[in-house]
C-alpha cells in the first residue's frame, strides 16, 4: 500500500487509535501521526508500544506524536523510560478515555503480563541475594570454626605446658615436706640426745655424791688415826684434794656440756637455716614461674587478638622478670614492629638471638624488620643466614608481604630460589 493511501485511510477512518495495530506499517505509522496532530491522547500507551516496532519510520511518527502529545522530549525514543513514565505518572495525568472492553482487557493483560516478568525478575534476584546470603555464612562459620579451632589448640598447648610446670612444683613442693621433716626428724634427736646428756648429768653428780662421801669418809678415817701433830696437816692436806678434785670435776663437766650444747646448737641451726633457706629459694622460683606463665599467657592473647599496646606492655613485664626468656624478647620484637618501632624491634629480636644464636625464627624475624626499613644489603645478608639454618625460610619469604617490594629483585630472587 502507498503512502498517500494509507494517509488517507487513516483520515478517512472514525477510530485510529485501532489503526495503531494494523499490519500495515505505512497505516501504523499515518495512525501514529494523525493521533499526534489530533491530540488523541488515549493513543499513548498505545504509541509507547509502537516504539518497539521493528520499522524505523513507525518508530519516529509514534515518538513524534508521543512528544506532541506528552510535551516530553527528555526520553528520546528509549521505550523503558516512556514505559516506567506512563505507568508512574503519565497514567494518572492522561487517564484513558472512550477505551473499549476488549482494549481494557489486552490493556489489564499487557500490564499483568509486565507485572508478572517484573516479580519474576525481583523473584530471581532475591533468590540469587539468598544464595549469596547462604554462601558467605556458610563461609563465615567455617572461617568461625578454624579460629575457634586454634583457639583450641593454642590453649591446650598452654595448659599442657603449664600442667607440666605444676608437676614440676608439685615434685618442689613434696621435696621441701621431705626436708621439713628430716628436720623434725634431727630435731626430736637432738631433744634425744639432750635428754641423754641430762641423764649423763644426773650420772655424773650422783657419782660425784659418791666420791664425796667415800672421801669423807676416808677423812674420817685418817683423822682417827693421826693425832696430836699431824692431825692439822693431814686435814689442810685433803682439804686441798678436795677442793682440787671438786673444781676439776665442775671444770671437766661444764666444758663437757658446753662442748656438747654448742655442737647440737650448731649442727641443728645450721641445718635449719640452710633448710628454711632452699625452701625459700624454691618459693621464690615457684612464685616467679607463676609469674612468668601468667605473663606469658596474657601477653600472647593480646597478640592474637591484636592489641599491640596490651601485649607490650605484659611481654615487657615477662622480661624484666624473666631475662633469660627466648620466646618473650621473640614475640617482644614483633609486637615492637607491629607498632612500627623497629629499633626497638631489632634490639629485642638481637636480645633473642644471644640467648639462642643461630635461631632461623629470630633470623628471619630480623630480615622482616630490615625489609619494612628498607634495608636491602642487611635484609640480604640476615634472610641468608635464615635460610642456610632452616631451607623452609625461602618459601615463607616468596609468601611475606613484609618482602613483597623485593619480590622481583634479582639478588632477592637468586637468594630464595637458590
Amino acid at each position: 500500500m502507498s503512502p498517500v493511501f494509507a494517509l488517507i485511510l487513516a483520515l478517512q477512518s472514525d477510530d485510529p487509535v485501532q489503526q495503531l495495530r494494523d499490519v500495515d506499517e505505512v497505516v501504523r505509522e499515518s495512525a501514529a501521526r494523525i493521533c499526534g496532530r489530533k491530540g488523541i491522547k488515549s493513543a499513548i500507551p498505545q504509541l509507547i508500544e509502537l516504539l518497539n516496532d521493528k520499522f524505523e519510520r513507525v518508530r519516529s511518527a509514534s515518538l513524534d506524536a508521543l512528544e506532541t502529545l506528552t510535551s516530553k522530549k527528555e526520553f528520546g525514543a528509549d521505550y523503558k523510560k516512556w514505559s516506567d513514565w506512563w505507568h508512574s505518572e503519565g497514567l494518572r495525568a492522561f487517564p484513558p478515555t472512550n477505551i473499549s472492553r476488549q482494549e481494557m482487557r489486552e490493556m489489564v493483560e499487557l500490564y499483568q503480563q509486565k507485572f508478572d516478568s517484573k516479580i519474576d525478575k525481583e523473584s530471581e534476584r532475591l533468590r540469587r541475594d539468598i544464595d549469596r546470603a547462604h554462601t558467605e555464612a556458610r563461609m563465615l562459620l567455617f572461617v568461625v570454626a578454624g579460629i575457634a579451632v586454634f583457639f583450641v589448640v593454642i590453649m591446650i598447648y598452654f595448659v599442657g605446658h603449664v600442667s607440666s610446670k605444676l608437676k614440676e612444683w608439685k615434685d618442689l613442693m613434696r621435696q621441701g615436706e621431705a626436708y621439713v621433716r628430716r628436720g623434725e626428724e634431727i630435731t626430736q634427736r637432738t631433744d634425744k640426745v639432750l635428754d641423754e646428756l641430762e641423764a649423763k648429768k644426773t650420772e655424773i653428780l650422783e657419782f660425784t655424791r659418791k666420791q664425796r662421801e667415800d672421801l669423807q669418809a676416808e677423812l674420817e678415817r685418817y683423822t682417827d688415826l693421826l693425832q696430836e701433830n699431824t692431825e692439822h696437816r693431814l686435814r689442810e692436806e685433803v682439804m686441798g684434794l678436795r677442793q682440787k678434785a671438786e673444781k676439776e670435776l665442775e671444770q671437766t663437766l661444764g666444758e663437757l656440756r658446753a662442748q656438747v650444747e654448742h655442737e647440737i646448737r650448731r649442727s641443728s641451726s645450721g641445718y635449719r637455716d640452710a633448710l628454711e633457706k632452699e625452701f625459700a629459694t624454691q618459693r621464690e622460683k615457684f612464685l616467679q614461674e607463676v609469674q612468668a606463665h601468667t605473663l606469658f599467657l596474657e601477653a600472647s592473647f593480646f597478640t592474637i587478638h591484636g592489641k599491640w599496646e596490651e601485649a607490650l606492655r605484659e611481654y615487657k613485664k615477662l622480661v624484666t622478670l624473666r631475662p633469660e626468656h627466648h620466646v618473650a624478647w621473640l614475640n617482644l620484637g614483633t609486637v615492637y614492629r607491629e607498632l612500627l618501632r623497629y629499633d626497638e624491634s631489632l634490639e629485642a629480636f638481637n636480645r633473642a638471638l644471644t640467648l639462642q644464636p643461630n635461631d632461623s625464627t629470630v633470623l628471619y624475624n630480623i630480615a622482616a624488620t630490615y625489609a619494612r626499613m628498607k634495608r636491602k644489603e642487611q635484609m640480604l645478608e640476615t634472610l641468608a643466614r635464615a635460610i642456610a639454618n632452616d631451607g623452609e625460610c625461602k618459601d615463607e619469604a616468596l609468601n611475606d608481604s613484609a618482602f613483597r617490594e623485593y619480590w622481583n629483585d634479582p639478588q632477592f630472587k637468586d637468594l630464595a630460589e637458590a
